[in-house]
C-alpha cells in the first residue's frame, strides 16, 4: 500500500508538471508572432480632397483638388553602420502606399520584417518596379502582383496587364474657364522608352537599433508638392508640359527623377514597443469591418 502510495504520488507530480509545462507552451505560443522589424510612417503633405495650385510655363496657374495619391514600393535595403547591406525580399518588403487608406493626420504605416538584430544607419528603397524583377521569377513577384491587381487592378495598365503602373496622380480641375486644362491624370510606370523606376536612398539622423523586444518607427515626410517643383536636384515640371495624361518623354522622365527627391526622413522613435505583423493585420481587418458596417448604415 506505502508503494502504491508513492507512485500515486509521482503520477500527479508528472501530471502537474505536464499540465504546468503544457499551460507554459500555450502561454508561449499566444506571445508568438511574425515580429515587427521596424516601421516605415509616410506623412504626405495633402490628404485626398486637398486643394493645390500648379503653374504652367507661362506662369498660368491651375487649381486642382486630389483625388489619388498612390505608388508601389519595392527592393527594400537596410545598410548597417558597418556597410553590409541587407535586402529583403519583395514577397515581404514590397507594399502599395496609397492616400486612401491613409489615417487622419495622412499616415500610411509600412511594417519591415525579418531584419537581423544591429545598428543601421540607412534605408533605400524602390519607387515602382525595377525591369530585372518585372522580367524575371514570378515567384519573386507574388506579393508584387498581388499589390498591383487590388482595385481591380489598378496599378497594372490595362493593355498589357504583365506591365506594372509604378504610382499615381490624379487631380480635378476645379476651373471651369473653357481654356483651363482637363484633369490631371499622371501614370508612371516602364512604356514608351521611358522608364519611371528611380531609388530612393534615406540617411538615418541617428543610428537605429533593430532588436527583438522594440519596433522602431522612421518617420518620413513625402512632399507631394515637389513632384512638380522639386527642391535641387530637380526639374520643375509645368501643367501644360505633363499635360492631361503625363505629357511628352521628357517630362515623363523629370517627373519621375523628381520622385526620387520627394521624401525626407524628420525624425525617428527609435524605442517603441514591439508589435506583431499578425496583430496589426487583425486591427486593420477590425477597422475594414467598422468600415463597412458604417457605409451600410448610411
Amino acid at each position: 500500500m506505502k508503494n502504491l502510495r508513492k507512485w500515486a504520488f509521482l503520477a500527479l507530480t508528472t501530471t502537474a508538471l505536464i499540465s504546468c509545462n503544457n499551460d507554459d507552451d500555450s502561454m508561449g505560443n499566444e506571445n508568438e508572432g511574425t515580429h515587427v522589424s521596424a516601421v516605415l510612417k509616410f506623412e504626405h503633405s495633402l490628404g485626398l480632397g486637398d486643394e493645390f495650385t500648379l503653374t504652367d510655363s507661362e506662369d498660368n496657374q491651375q487649381n486642382l483638388e486630389l483625388t489619388k495619391f498612390k505608388f508601389i514600393v519595392s527592393d527594400v535595403k537596410v545598410t548597417t553602420t558597418n556597410d553590409e547591406v541587407v535586402a529583403l525580399s519583395n514577397n515581404d518588403a514590397a507594399e502599395l502606399i496609397d492616400l486612401a487608406n491613409a489615417d487622419e493626420t495622412d499616415v500610411v504605416r509600412m511594417y519591415l520584417t525579418g531584419i537581423p538584430e544591429g545598428s543601421y544607419k540607412s534605408i533605400s528603397f524602390g519607387v515602382g518596379v525595377s525591369q530585372e524583377v518585372a522580367s524575371g521569377s514570378t515567384e519573386n513577384q507574388i506579393k508584387l502582383m498581388e499589390l498591383a491587381e487590388q482595385d481591380s487592378e489598378d496599378m497594372v495598365w490595362s493593355w498589357n496587364p504583365n506591365s506594372y503602373i509604378f504610382s499615381k496622380i490624379e487631380a480635378t480641375n476645379l476651373d471651369v474657364t473653357t481654356t483651363a486644362p482637363t484633369n490631371l491624370q499622371i501614370h508612371v510606370g516602364n512604356k514608351g522608352g521611358v522608364d519611371g523606376f528611380r531609388t530612393v536612398e534615406l540617411i538615418f539622423p541617428e543610428t537605429l537599433t533593430i532588436a527583438s523586444k522594440i519596433s522602431p518607427s522612421i518617420h518620413t515626410n513625402v512632399s507631394i508638392e515637389k513632384l512638380f517643383t522639386p527642391d535641387a536636384p530637380g526639374i520643375e515640371v509645368a501643367y501644360d508640359a505633363i499635360g492631361a495624361h503625363g505629357g511628352t518623354d521628357d517630362a515623363s522622365i523629370n517627373f519621375s527623377d523628381n520622385y526620387a527627391n520627394i521624401f525626407e526622413i524628420e525624425h525617428l522613435h527609435p524605442n517603441e514597443a514591439a508589435i506583431n505583423l499578425e496583430d496589426v493585420e487583425m486591427d486593420n481587418h477590425a477597422h475594414d469591418d467598422e468600415d463597412s458596417e458604417d457605409s451600410h448604415s448610411h
